[in-house]
C-alpha cells in the first residue's frame, strides 16, 4: 500500500476503523438500465480483504440490501440498502427492516394507482424497491423532465417524500433520514473512531454532512470524505470532500491499494 494514501490511517488502528461506500456511481459505473450494473471483481476482492481487517466495511446504497449483496458478492460486508431502510449485517442472511410496517406500502400504492402507458411512451421506467419506488428516465427528453416534476409534486401532495438522484426520482415514505440515518446507525454504540466514506450523489451528500456533524461533536476522531466527481452529482459534495476522484475506477484502485 502507498503510505501516502489518504486512506492509510484506517490501517493504523483497524479495530476502530470503518470503510463506508456507496455502490452505484462509486463502486461501479452508472448505466442506462440499473439491473445491468456490475461491481467489478477487483472491488469485491478488495472489500473482502478489508472486511477481515477493519472493524466495519459497509455498502450504503439506494438498492435493496439483498440486491446490493448480489452485486458485491460478499457475505463479509454489511449492507444498508434502500437508503437506510434495510440492514443486512455481515454474516447474516435476511435484512432487518428499519421502517414502520404501515409506511412500507405507501409508495407502491401511489405508483400502482398512476402508472400508465404515457409513462412508458415518455421513457419512464419504474423500479420496485419495496418501500421506495424509483422512476428512472435516463435517455429520455426534456418533456419527460417536466413530467417527472409533475409526478414529484403529486407524490408530495400524497404524503410521500420525493428525492432526486442522477436521472432518477425516488418516492419514499415520509420521515426517512436516508443515508444520513444509515451512517449514524452503523456507528452508534460502536468503538469506531476512524471513518472513510465515499459517494457520488445527492443522497451521499446527506451522509457526508451527517458524518461531518459527528466529527465536529467528537464522536468521530478522523474522517475522510471521498467524492466521485460527476456532471450529474451535487457540487456541494465535491466542495466538502477531502478527496475528489474523477471516476469509479479511481475509487476501486484506491480501495485496492489499501487492501494490498
Amino acid at each position: 500500500m502507498d503510505n501516502e494514501s489518504p486512506l492509510a490511517f484506517l490501517l493504523d488502528d483497524p479495530e476502530h476503523s470503518a470503510l463506508l461506500t456507496d455502490v452505484d456511481g462509486t463502486l461501479c459505473r452508472i448505466v442506462g438500465r440499473p439491473e445491468m450494473a456490475k461491481v467489478p471483481a477487483p472491488a469485491s476482492r478488495s472489500l473482502d480483504a478489508l472486511a477481515g481487517r477493519l472493524a466495519l466495511v459497509a455498502c450504503i446504497t439506494g438498492r435493496p440490501a439483498r440486491r446490493a449483496r448480489e452485486m458485491v458478492g460478499l457475505d463479509s460486508v454489511t449492507y444498508f440498502g434502500n437508503h437506510g431502510i434495510e440492514l443486512i449485517r455481515a454474516g447474516k442472511e435476511s435484512p432487518a427492516v428499519m421502517l414502520d410496517p404501515e409506511e412500507a406500502s405507501r409508495a407502491r400504492e401511489f405508483i400502482t394507482a398512476r402508472d400508465n402507458p404515457f409513462w412508458v411512451a415518455a421513457g419512464i421506467r419504474v423500479e420496485d424497491k419495496g418501500p421506495i419506488q424509483a422512476l428512472h428516465w435516463r435517455g429520455a427528453g426534456d418533456r419527460t423532465e417536466v413530467m417527472m416534476s409533475e409526478i414529484a409534486t403529486e407524490a408530495e401532495q400524497a404524503g410521500l417524500a420525493p428525492h432526486w438522484g442522477r436521472k432518477v426520482l425516488e418516492l419514499r415514505p415520509p420521515g426517512m433520514e436516508g443515508k444520513a440515518g444509515a451512517v449514524e446507525e452503523l456507528l452508534k454504540g460502536t468503538a469506531i473512531r476512524n471513518v472513510v466514506f465515499a459517494g457520488d450523489d445527492r443522497t451521499d451528500l446527506d451522509a457526508a454532512k451527517r458524518l461531518r456533524e459527528l466529527e465536529a461533536s467528537g464522536e468521530i476522531e478522523r474522517l475522510v470524505l471521498v467524492a466521485i466527481d460527476s456532471d450529474e452529482g451535487p457540487d456541494e459534495l465535491v466542495e466538502i470532500a477531502d478527496v475528489v476522484l474523477p471516476d469509479t475506477d479511481a475509487w476501486v484502485a484506491m480501495v485496492g491499494g489499501l487492501a494490498s
